[in-house]
């Protein structure tokens, strides 16, 4: 039994404190943003605390995690429809144009929002700058501070382009170049994105009372250097934090890195010091076999985007050989021009969907709930987060159990990753905050967001085009058909 005053006390809800441990007809007490106790109801904390929320009817879970997702896309929704990745990034690139560092605020904002309106309480944003900043920076952090979401922010950065070499060593000139993919296009030096993002952590990693964070990041493997890469992942262990970057979510990709490196990208980043326990991978879909036991001993985590990569024609990634391997997995959204949404039930239910062949291992319901809560919350390197333990933080989703979904369950786990949509969603309570009550944002306004996100989209639609896109497309387009004429496969353009 707990002494002190509660902050919050959850009464008679049915607690899935993680898969197979359902807990009903309890109340769940929150003292200090954390869990202080589960006990029978009515517990002795319910009359002393502060608030006390009526769970009954309803199921508390823990809050879903989007460990990886680009906000800036918020306002380009639809994006190139049929391009694969590379074609689909220029266009995004092109079309997309600068942010404002109010720009940013909006977008971070809107992802906030559709993630605590579908239970999601905690996400990692990518963050795309033009060029990388301390206001750019501002901007995600304070939407997320304001939603009240546990947020997490981390730069992608970019100082080099495998790609050119790739694109030269199948015969494609690219003297004109300097970068095949507009972002990769070097805005500062390295030295200066790493003094920007070591400034953004020393001012943001750990605010509101570790709500929080700001990560460590790079692009990716084949368009970060050398020095850019070691030198994030020395500044996240140096300042406690994590770190973020993609890593092999093309065949263009992971030639690219082979060709760089004379070996695979995850082992190329091993050999810089970037594989450890605080650094988690976007993508992984053409990781070798080898790379899967590397990456479990390593204790990196992967972070899976099934929509995206089914989307953009990039393929699955092997997440049944990466948990049979012991590897940590989590679970994101992607962009909302690549993965279309940032709602987690959807990603969640495609990882369990997609990885179910006759022939090879499967991803079970209960495998997707786990990288969509527990997976995902390691890439913040917050303990305990994704379960509901007494100690862990108290983020938390309510859902309607007589809500469609939920009202015929008969396997509770299997309902949840198959039947949910976020639809029964009612409450969301983040580091003990109500911050979602009876289906309504407490924090934030929605009406503004939407049309933050409708002015933004018609600004850049109105926008000029660059002029360069049609002739990028076809270099990359030229790059994609050689390297598979090269390896004996089907070509599909564009």
């Amino acid at each position: 039994m707990t002494t002190d005053r509660a902050d919050l006390v959850l009464t008679d809800v049915d607690l899935l404190a993680a898969p197979g441990d359902l807990r009903e007809g309890v109340d769940v007490v929150i003292t200090g943003g954390r869990i202080a106790a589960v006990e029978p109801a009515p517990s002795a904390a319910r009359e002393a605390a502060t608030e006390r929320l009526d769970g009954r009817g309803l199921l508390a879970m823990p809050g879903l995690v989007d460990a990886h997702t680009h906000s800036a896309e918020n306002c380009m929704r639809g994006l190139g429809d049929g391009l694969p990745l590379e074609p689909w990034l220029a266009t995004l690139m092109d079309r997309g144009g600068l942010y404002s560092p109010e720009d940013h605020y909006w977008c971070a904002l809107a992802s906030a929002a559709e993630i605590l309106l579908a239970g999601g309480t905690s996400v990692i944003d990518h963050l795309v700058m033009t060029p990388i900043s301390a206001d750019g920076f501002d901007g995600a952090m304070r939407a997320y501070r304001d939603a009240g979401i546990r947020g997490g922010v981390a730069p992608l950065v970019s100082d080099h382009d495998a790609t050119v070499g790739l694109a030269n060593d199948l015969g494609i000139d690219t003297a004109d170049l300097r970068a095949l993919m507009p972002q990769q296009v070097p805005t500062m030096d390295t030295a200066e994105m790493l003094a920007r993002t070591a400034d953004a952590i020393d001012r943001w990693h750990g605010a509101e009372d570790g709500r929080l964070h700001l990560l460590a990041g790079a692009s990716g493997a084949q368009w970060a250097s050398e020095e850019l890469l070691g030198g994030m992942a020395e500044l996240a262990r140096a300042r406690g934090t994590t770190m973020q970057l993609h890593l092999v979510e093309t065949r263009v990709q992971a030639a690219a890195c082979r060709l760089r490196f004379g070996k695979s990208g995850a082992a190329a980043l091993d050999d810089l010091g970037v594989l450890w326990d605080g650094v988690s991978l976007a993508h992984c879909v053409w990781i070798d076999p080898d790379d899967i036991g590397l990456i479990a001993d390593r204790g990196a985590t992967v972070v899976h985007n099934p929509a995206a990569n089914q989307r953009l024609r990039s393929g699955r990634a092997p997440i049944a050989a990466l948990l049979a391997a012991g590897a940590h997995v989590g679970l994101g959204t992607d962009g909302a021009a690549s993965g279309d949404d940032q709602n987690t039930w959807i990603a969640m239910r495609l990882a369990a969907l997609i990885h179910r062949d006759p022939d090879e291992p499967w991803v079970s319901a209960d495998d997707a709930l786990r990288i969509a809560t527990v997976g995902g919350a390691r890439a913040l390197g917050v303990p305990g987060l994704g379960t509901l333990e007494p100690g862990a933080p108290a983020d938390l989703a309510l859902l309607d159990r007589r809500a469609v979904g939920l009202a015929g369950a008969r396997e509770l786990e299997a309902a949840l990753v198959w039947s949910e949509s976020g639809a029964g969603v009612r409450h969301v309570v983040v580091a003990g905050e109500v911050v979602v009550r009876d289906g309504r944002l407490t924090r934030i306004d929605l009406d503004a967001i939407n049309e933050a996100m409708a002015e933004q989209a018609a600004r850049r639609l109105a926008a000029p085009a660059s002029g360069q896109l049609e002739a990028t497309v076809a270099r990359l387009t030229e790059v994609r058909r050689r390297l598979a004429e090269r390896d004996g496969r089907p070509f599909f353009g564009p």
